[in-house]
Order: C-alpha cells, then sequence, then structure tokens
C-alpha cells in the first residue's frame, strides 16, 4: 500500500438542494482555497449500557450520534468581475447568509434626498428592496463623494433609506451610483447548506447538511481571510483518489494596509486601523431525533474586536460611546479595483471594554463589540464590489 501524506489534502463544496443531498461538487467547479485545515471525521456521542454482570470490568458504549466537523480559512478578494459572485460565496451562504447579485450598475440622478434617504432615478428598480445591503456612492452634485449602505427600499416610490444618515443630505443635483456588486445579508429562515468533500490524499469524506459559522479578520500587514467552522452530518470514509482541483476562481489577495484599504470608520470616526477582527456567532445545533438528522443555525450573537491608534478626546470620545451605550456604524472597504472590492458594514456596532495597548510604541486603543441587529438580519452585511 502506498504511503499516503498529510499535506495532500482537497476541499470542494456546492450549495445543496434539498437539504442533506449529495449536491457532487466537483474539482473543476468548486474547488476551495483553503489553509489551516482542521478535520474532526467522527464527533461521536455514547450511551452507556450499565447492565449487570457477575464480574468487574467496563462495557462497550453505544454510538447514538456521529458528526463531522470542519474548519478552514479562505483568503478575502473578489471575484475579479463586479457583479459575479467570489468563490467563498458559498461558504458564506451556508453561514446563514443570503446572497443578491447586482450584475450591472444601477446610475441616475436623485430625484430628492434627506438626513438618511435618497430618492432615486425613475429608472430604478420597481421591486421592493431590490438594493436593501448593497452599497450607494453619490458621484456628483450636492453631498458628493459619500458612501452608505442601503437598509430598505421601496420600490414604487424609489426612495432608498440608507442605515448611516448623510453627512451632507442628497437633493436634485447629486448623481449617484449602485455599483455592480453581491451583496450578503443575514438571514434568520431558510437556511442554506453546502455538501463538502473532503479528502486527505485518497480517502474522501463526503460531509451532508453543512452549516456553519465564521470569522473575518483583517489585520494590518496581513492578508485578510475568513475562518469558517462547519457542523454536518458524518458519512462513512471511501477509497477515493485526490479530484483535480482548479482554482482560477480564487483571485490573488491584497494585504491589509493603506495603499490597499480603505474608508474605515468607527462611530462615524475615520480612525488609524490596526486590526478588524469580527465573529458572526452563529448558534449550531445538530440533531439526530425521530423523523430527522440535521444541523440547524438556532440564533446569532455576532461580536469583534477592532484596534486602532488612540485618539485625542477631542477628536473622538469612545470611552462616553462605551459608558453611554452608543450604537454607531462600523464600515471597511479592502481593495482597490472593482471586481476585486470587499466592504464590511455594521449598522449598530456597541463598544464595550476598552483597553490599551502597545503597538509599534505607538498608544493603540482595543475595544470590544457587540453587533445589534437595526431593522433586522442587518447587524452585519458583505459587498463585493
Amino acid at each position: 500500500m502506498a504511503t499516503r501524506y498529510f499535506r495532500k489534502k482537497s476541499i470542494l463544496a456546492k450549495i445543496e438542494s434539498p437539504y442533506g443531498q449529495d449536491a457532487s461538487p466537483t474539482g473543476a467547479a468548486n474547488a476551495i482555497n483553503a489553509r489551516n485545515v482542521s478535520f474532526t471525521p467522527a464527533d461521536l456521542e455514547y450511551e452507556e449500557r450499565n447492565v449487570v454482570r457477575a464480574y468487574l470490568g467496563q462495557q462497550e458504549q453505544l454510538v447514538v450520534t456521529a458528526k463531522s466537523r470542519l474548519a478552514y480559512e479562505c483568503e478575502i478578494a473578489g471575484s475579479g468581475t463586479a457583479g459575479v459572485a467570489p468563490a467563498w460565496g458559498p461558504l458564506v451562504r451556508a453561514c446563514g447568509f443570503s446572497e443578491t447579485i447586482l450584475a450591472a450598475a444601477h446610475s441616475g440622478t436623485a430625484q430628492a434626498g434627506a438626513a438618511s434617504t435618497i430618492t432615486l432615478a425613475a429608472g430604478a428598480s420597481a421591486s421592493d428592496d431590490a438594493y436593501r445591503g448593497m452599497r450607494i456612492k453619490t458621484t456628483g452634485g450636492t453631498g458628493s463623494g459619500q458612501a452608505r449602505v442601503i437598509s430598505t427600499y421601496n420600490g414604487t416610490t424609489k426612495v432608498a433609506t440608507v442605515s448611516e444618515a448623510w453627512t451632507t443630505p442628497p437633493d436634485v443635483t447629486t448623481t449617484y451610483s449602485i455599483d455592480a456588486q453581491v451583496a450578503y445579508q443575514r438571514i434568520s429562515s431558510a437556511f442554506e447548506s453546502v455538501t463538502e468533500y473532503f479528502n486527505m490524499d485518497g480517502k474522501r469524506h463526503i460531509l451532508l447538511g453543512s452549516r456553519g459559522t465564521m470569522g473575518l479578520r483583517l489585520n494590518a500587514r496581513r492578508v485578510p481571510f475568513f475562518a469558517f467552522d462547519f457542523l454536518s452530518l458524518y458519512a462513512a470514509a471511501s477509497d477515493t483518489a485526490l479530484p483535480t482541483d482548479v482554482f482560477t476562481a480564487w483571485k490573488k489577495p491584497l494585504p491589509v494596509n493603506n495603499a490597499n484599504s480603505s474608508g474605515f470608520t468607527l462611530h462615524s470616526y475615520a480612525g488609524k486601523l490596526y486590526g478588524l477582527e469580527l465573529d458572526v456567532g452563529s448558534g449550531l445545533v445538530y440533531r439526530n431525533i425521530v423523523g430527522t438528522e440535521d444541523v440547524q443555525i438556532t440564533d446569532y450573537g455576532a461580536t469583534g474586536k477592532v484596534t486602532i491608534e488612540d485618539p485625542t478626546q477631542a477628536q473622538k470620545d469612545y470611552f462616553a460611546a462605551v459608558t453611554g451605550v452608543t450604537l454607531g456604524a462600523l464600515n471597511l472597504l479592502h481593495g482597490t479595483t472593482a471586481g476585486n472590492q470587499v466592504h464590511i458594514h455594521a449598522p449598530a456596532a456597541q463598544l464595550t471594554n476598552p483597553a490599551f495597548e502597545d503597538r509599534d510604541s505607538v498608544i493603540a486603543l482595543a475595544l470590544a463589540q457587540r453587533l445589534v441587529p437595526n431593522l433586522g438580519n442587518d447587524e452585519l452585511s458583505i459587498q463585493a464590489l
């Protein structure tokens, strides 16, 4: 028998329909460009028998449930083309997010504006919430140069409400653009799942009904990445050759730095960012009961940590925000060109537990975060631009 090597691995993932049915991912279309892989092939729950015997000693345990867990990281980058879903899209969807694609940009001149709204041009979509969760930019006229995320959209009136008030409200002179993009937003029902094939140098595990939780890590002078943790139904392994994986859909990431990352604001203050770490906090429950075996997402508890250069009190009083339980928005745009930009947005971040840190002999302020829904299913959104 040939020796098998630990480093030779393959992960494939594809959205399932229906739940728990093998979606048959392939290396050509569904290869995952993963790193730092951790796999628990059989996470078992046992039941003791404890039957009476005339002698001492243990008895065998019965396996009552069996599940699998697969965790890995994926670099954050766009698809290379604005309005085309990135390769990591199915993984984010399986962590409790919807995916909405705007294949072509919509732009025009505003019909009206107010503190937190903009009335789009007559040619805008007639469907309610068609642009919900998408990033809109003002490109000319009054209030030019602002960017916000749309929280609601009325297809009849064309009124888009943004999750943060405008610094300068738009008016009839304002031009705008909703660039081609893919928006990922939280959902509270109709959760999707993926089939994952995990192959360790010729031994394949088929993981059905995979749902997960995830984190985002965007730290200065580092490559940004998602950290995924999936729970799935157990299936016995089989001897199957490694697939031929194709990774062309995965684009080379840009490190987080001053040249590649911009638009960082925390509670309306454009600080100097050392690092942003977020965890979506999906509550995962494995069930094996009469009538069903599945993995359910039962709740969310998004948290995070942000570290910035400590501002003066005159620049921004974050301590007042902490003690006053003030909610405010978080924004970060990473990437420089259309098709390879990713925007992170949280409309209502509570800041807690401030602490000073030494970063390069500079005073830094670290703040824990609790991401709170504003209108519901909007505590965190991701826009691939």
